[in-house]
This record gives C-alpha cells, structure tokens and sequence, in this order.
C-alpha cells in the first residue's frame, strides 16, 4: 500500500501476494539453513499465519520465499522495505543473511547485495515469546502476538547519493514559512545542488553544503492553506537532484503547550478520542485502506477528533487517511507494563531507542499526530524506569525538540517520571479495576471521586502547568449480553460506565481530554494467565465488537460527544 513519501523516479516493485510458505513449528531458528528449506504451501503478505484455517491460533516458526526478478542499475543500489513484521524476524537475500529484525511492527529498511537480475528473498517468521530474541514482546500482554509480515513490502532502486528524507517543520502560520531539513544518504558530495517546489508551483534551486548529512532551508509556501481538524488543507514539497526525487506531504500547523493547555495553531483543544488497536479477528494487524476507512468514518461518527494509536508504531498509511480527514492522533512505541528489570536490560533499552527512534523518523511529517508516546503503564515509579522514560524522552526530542512527549501512566501518584512529558496522561479504571471490595456501592459510583483526585494530584507545584488527560478509562461489556440489572460485563453496564466517565472528565476544567478505552474489541491472550478476565480471548471494553458491530455504549458515547456543544475545543 502506498503511502508518502514517494520517490517518482525510483523503480519500485511491490512484492504483496503469494508468497511460497512452510510451517516449521517448534524449530530452533538458528538451525535452519535457507538453501535446505522445503515449501509446500502458499500465505498471503501482507497476511499473518496464525488466523489461517490450517495453523489458526498456532506458535511456532515459520518460512516464507519470493522469487524476485529485479536489478539495480549502474550507480544504484537496492533497498528492500518492510512495512512491519513480527514477532521475530530472520531476512535472507540471495542466501545471504541481512539482518535479524526484533523489533514488531516497525517499518525498516535494508540495502542488499545489488548483483543480478533474478533474487530470492526468504524471511522466516517466530511467534514464539522468548525474551531473548525478542526483548519487547511478552505472553502477559493485553494484545495479541500475531506472527507474520503485517504490511507491504517492495524492493526498490536506490541511486549511490540518494534523498533519504525532508522534515518539514512549521515556523508560521500567518507566512506559511516552513523548514525543509533534507536528510540525505550514500555518497553524498561535498556540495548538493538541486530544486524544490511545493504543489505545481515553480522549481526554485539549491547549492548548499550537508552537514552531517543535512541541509536545512527555510521558505515560504506560496498559496499556503493552515491544516485543521475542520480544514485539514495539505501540501506537497517535490525535492529534486540530479540523481533523486521526493515527495513530501505535510500540514502548516502549530502545537504547543500553555498554562495546562494543549495549542493547534495557538488556539486550546480539547480531545476527544479512543484507543484503537490495529487488528481484525481474520486479518490480525493486516489493514487494508477500507478497513482503515471505515474506522475513521466510525470515529467520525462517534464525535471523535483524537485517536491513541496503541501499543506499537502503527501503518503511515492509516496517519496519511488522519491527514486528510483531520482526525488529531498519538503515536507510540510499543511498550506494555513492563518492568524496572527490563528497563535495566541493555538489549532491551537499545531496541526501545532504535524502535522510537525509527517511529519518530517514520511519521514525523504527519500534521495529524500531535502526540508522540512510549511505554505504556511500565515502570514509571522505578529509579530504572526513569533512566529508560528520560532516554526515550530525549530520543524524540533529538529527532525534533518541538515534538510534544507523553506516555500513559499507570503508576498515578507513585509516578516520577512525569518531568519528562510535556502533556500527562493516566490510565484508570476506578469500579472496573482496582480490587474494590464495597459490594454495597454500585461499581459507577467510584468514577467520579477517582478522575477529580488524580486531576488534583496534577495541580501539584512541578505538574501544575502541564496539560492532564486520560490516557484510557472505560469497561468491557460482551457483544449482545443483557441485563436488566446492570450486572457486569453486559451492555447496559458498560454503557453507563463510559456515559458517567465522559460526564465526570467533562465536569472537572483540570482535563483536556479523554481518551476512551476502547475503540473495538481485540485479541487478547488465550489459554493462560488470568483467563476470566478475557472472555473469548478477547479485551472486550470496546465500543463495537472485534467485527465493528456496535453495542450500546456506542450510542452513549456518540450523543455525549456530538452533543458536547463546546466542539472539539474547550476555552
């Protein structure tokens, strides 16, 4: 699936389809020789195998081969892009190993062997949870681990000095003056000439000297449009060498933070939002542009101008839709409740580094995305864990320092790591989770003492100037489970949850936002842990079913948010 920035001039072949497949099982990776590979199957990519009728629900390790007939041409290179991939992944080019890939649904890339017209490329894929070769990812999680290639993949011709990227940074909304900072690789000469144009207009010339790879020009955008939730207007930037060309698409627009304010182009917003998981009961984390659609227009529907895009980098295919339609997003690295040992791990840190690092270098360009997270409810309240946020805080800001850092907290009050956020967020389930033991108090009841305590304990001397909201907050309720009662886990339960959460988040001014938890329900672990607390393997607190059926607290939610008359922003 395309998605920008695109190289017009670049050769490209989409290697999506049939690709030839073997299912090893439990197979010791480091046994497995390519060239001794025998297949006898075929499995779609993007496609993930474990939803398959034949190895449906399965761990293990499997293979995938694709014949491939393409050369580079003088004084090219070739590049192969994987959208995303998981759990483990091993990459052989012309039986040459390329490289191990350890971190799950992040886009990369790598240069091959450039000899020959005729290639074959084999990626075996592991399931499997193991701490070593795949540090981010463990059983306990509340997502499933799907195994497989989760997005495109394509093999391109790179010339030797190529255009890698162009961050294009805002510096006013009344001139429309934008940064191009131009990121170039290979044999980059001492001096690099070339043009730029943005949309149709004229092809203006640079002559400029990288440094450190870079060069950084600051221009007006002639016929500029500022880029808004209501008039999300875009633009082009076209950067052309000698040997290379880049399209870049990106919004003219501000954010900031002020006096517990979140600012879009210096005016307050307030969000609201839902979780949403990349993930389908037959294609897993496979999204395909009607599905991603159809997700926005149910947003759209529900009132929604914000999406927490949860727990891992997500398809810059789905950020271009939020673009175009002005849906607000965050975008995090995966991370899920992990521990002060993993945050002391040096495996583990170096791959958290190079996942947000890739996210942010990945996605930058996106006017949609105003937040940039990590590690979701792990070890916020551990001297460990605030070496790791610090690093990690300090990876996106060395990408951008005006990028707006958050990570959703789980350890409340405990917390000493919210110095590094710019805007706080906490995850609470007050009467959902949380061990009350009071069975004379209806379980609704606890949710407004708890969303107007964490609120005060954010007015603090050191919190009180930065932004508060909901990372998440809601309750599960089973697809068509009744009850007259309100009992746990039916719909009116549910319902009447998120409408006294929206109600109480609404009510307290120390909130600019809410994110609900969450959008659909997903899969989540099976056959271990604490089953009962997921009926059909599946988290079950969204606000449709895994097939977007809704249940009542759909409509809660849609008439609370389309009836909010302060609109998507809140004085």
């Amino acid at each position: 699936m395309n998605h920008y920035p695109l190289f017009p001039d670049r050769r490209t072949l989409s290697l999506d389809g049939g690709w030839d497949f073997v299912w090893l099982g439990d197979h010791d990776v480091n046994g497995i020789d390519p060239s001794q590979v025998t297949y006898n199957e075929t499995m779609a990519v993007p496609g993930v195998f474990d939803t398959s009728p034949e190895h449906f629900g399965k761990r293990g390790v499997v293979v995938y081969r694709k014949r491939v007939t393409f050369s580079a041409g003088r004084n090219e290179r070739l590049r192969l892009n994987i959208g995303g991939m998981g759990l483990f992944g091993r990459i052989w080019w012309d039986g040459t190993h390329i490289s191990d890939h350890k971190i799950p649904y992040s886009s990369i890339a790598y240069d091959l062997p450039a000899g020959g017209s005729e290639h074959e490329l084999v990626i075996l894929i592991d399931n499997r949870y193991d701490k070593i070769s795949i540090p981010l990812f463990r059983p306990h999680f509340d997502l499933y681990g799907f195994g497989g290639i989760y997005r495109t993949v394509s093999v391109q011709s790179v010339p030797q000095f190529a255009v890698q990227r162009v961050r294009i940074q805002t510096l006013s909304t009344t001139k429309g003056t934008v940064r191009l900072r131009m990121l170039f690789d290979g044999d980059i000469p001492a001096e690099v000439s070339g043009t730029y144009r943005f949309d149709s207009g004229a092809d203006r010339a640079f002559r400029e000297k990288p440094v450190n790879g870079m060069i950084d020009i600051t221009a007006d955008v002639p016929g500029f449009r500022v880029w808004s939730p209501e008039k999300p207007h875009l633009h082009t930037v076209t950067v052309t060498t000698a040997e290379d060309r880049i399209v870049e698409r990106f919004g003219i627009r501000t954010i900031e933070t002020k006096d517990q304010k979140i600012l879009l182009n210096g005016e307050a917003v307030f969000l609201k939002g839902v979780n949403r998981h990349e993930s389908h009961p037959e294609f897993g984390p496979v999204q395909n542009v009607h599905l991603m659609m159809d997700d926005i227009h149910l947003l759209r529907d529900l009132g929604c101008n914000f999406v927490r895009c949860v727990h891992y980098p997500q398809d810059q295919a789905f950020f271009d839709l939020c673009d175009e339609v002005g849906m607000l997003a965050w975008q995090e690295s995966m991370g899920w409740n992990d521990t002060e040992n993993d945050a002391k791990d040096q495996a583990y840190i170096d791959l958290q580094v190079k996942q947000t690092k890739l996210m942010v270098e990945n996605s930058i360009n996106h006017p949609s995305i105003i937040l940039w997270g990590f590690l979701n409810e792990c070890c916020s309240d551990t001297a460990g864990g605030k070496v790791l946020y610090g690093k990690l805080a300090q990876t996106i800001r060395a990408v951008e320092p005006t990028l707006l850092v958050t990570f959703a907290s789980s350890r409340h009050e405990r917390d000493i790591c919210l110095e590094f956020a710019d805007v706080i967020a906490m995850n609470i389930y007050p009467g959902w989770i949380g061990g009350h033991k009071d069975y004379t108090t209806p379980s609704i009841a606890w949710i407004e003492g708890r969303v107007n305590s964490i609120a005060e304990f954010t007015n603090r001397e050191d919190l009180k100037h930065k932004p508060f909201m909901l990372g998440e907050i809601g309750a599960c309720g089973l697809y068509g489970c009744h009850d007259r009662a309100n009992a746990q886990w039916s719909e009116e339960f549910q319902a009447g949850y998120f409408a006294e959460a929206i109600r109480a988040v609404f009510a307290n001014p120390r909130y600019i936002g809410i994110a609900l938890w969450q959008f659909f329900d997903t899969r989540s672990f099976v056959n271990g842990g604490e089953v009962r607390v997921k009926p059909r393997g599946f988290n079950c607190a969204g606000l449709l079913d895994e097939y977007r059926r809704p249940k009542m607290a759909y409509d809660t939610v849609k008439k609370i948010f389309n009836d909010d008359r302060s609109g998507w922003r809140r004085k």
